[in-house]
């Protein structure tokens, strides 16, 4: 095991409702190595997105923090205290966010964006500032960067602007880069650029990567370990070996039985029945039940993560006992 950069420890997150507190996040743990990439998987509203913004202290307004502790650096992070925030973030800890164009300001240069997050954070001057800008640019792979650091976020590509961010992102050299759904909206061949991109700078800049999204494709191509999460909680942690070889959760397998397979003769994609349930209306034990086919009446119970022979922690009472045999 190497240096953790990263450990949450029982994060929850969640708004108050008719004076009673609805967990988004329910419990989260998880710990980050130093130069490794950990993936976070599972549908939307399951809280992927909500567990990066708490890492940034961006939480929305009406959402809270209401338990749970964050180490970055082995420094604990006081979420009440602003100054904290904003020693971290830009410098310790980073954030590409899902959708460049909303993301970039419309109204000023890419350059002057950049070099403003450099201001905030080191005490340079502004020319130097704006040498560092273009050297991001030029680092991130795209042409002409004294030209670009002057032109406005509608001017470039959309690949161009996911660059841009990704550029900001590192501006600062943090030791963490949050991806939040980085590639949603490019087309493959530009994704492909951009995970490549990623790979690329994380070995240059040895810097650890959290990489949030849907798309279990992404996983398998950058990831080191994966967090699966449902309704808000943790069900299943692994290698990304194991995921895919010896997926166990019946979640992770619905998940992985959805994609599609070339090689399979598939008229139908499968797909998991039923819907998620609403964080002011989730089960009281395990909150996959009403969608599980294997559901018995000792999951009305809610399970912890039970940590099996193969080293996978997984949220469900058939591997108690961190047995694989006599499972599904």
């Amino acid at each position: 095991m190497g240096v953790n950069i990263l450990e949450v420890k029982d994060l929850k997150i969640g708004f108050k409702h008719d004076k009673k507190e609805i967990a988004i996040v329910n419990g989260i743990s998880l710990q980050l190595e130093k130069g490794k990439t950990l993936g976070i998987v599972g549908e939307s509203g399951c809280g992927k997105s909500m567990t990066s913004l708490s890492l940034m202290g961006l939480l929305p307004s009406g959402v809270d923090w209401q338990n749970g502790d964050i180490y970055i650096d082995q420094i604990q992070i006081n979420k009440n205290l602003k100054k904290d925030w904003r020693k971290i973030r830009g410098k310790k800890i980073s954030m590409i966010f899902q959708e460049p164009m909303s993301s970039l300001n419309p109204v000023y240069k890419v350059g002057s964006q950049i070099v403003e997050m450099i201001l905030s954070h080191e005490s340079i001057s502004k020319k130097e500032a704006h040498e560092r800008a273009v050297d991001m640019i030029r680092l991130v792979g795209i042409p002409r960067p004294e030209r670009v650091v002057n032109e406005y976020p509608h001017q470039l590509s959309g690949g161009m602007r996911q660059r841009v961010m990704i550029a900001m992102a590192l501006a600062c050299n943090p030791e963490i880069l949050i991806a939040d759904e980085p590639t949603t909206a490019l087309d493959v061949t530009i994704q492909a650029q951009i995970l490549e991109l990623m790979k690329d700078l994380q070995e240059k800049l040895q810097m650890s990567i959290i990489l949030i999204t849907h798309d279990l494709g992404v996983v398998a191509e950058i990831c080191e370990r994966v967090i699966v999460m449902y309704a808000g909680e943790i069900v299943e942690e692994a290698t990304v070996l194991n995921l895919f070889n010896h997926p166990l959760h019946p979640y992770t397998k619905g998940l992985i039985n959805s994609l599609p397979n070339i090689d399979a003769e598939q008229e139908y994609l499968s797909s998991i029945n039923g819907v998620v349930p609403a964080p002011a209306d989730m089960p009281l034990g395990c909150r996959f039940f009403d969608r599980c086919e294997f559901a018995t009446d000792k999951c009305q119970n809610k399970p912890s993560l039970f940590t099996t022979n193969i080293g996978t922690s997984v949220r469900c009472w058939i591997y108690e006992n961190g047995e694989l045999e006599g499972g599904m």
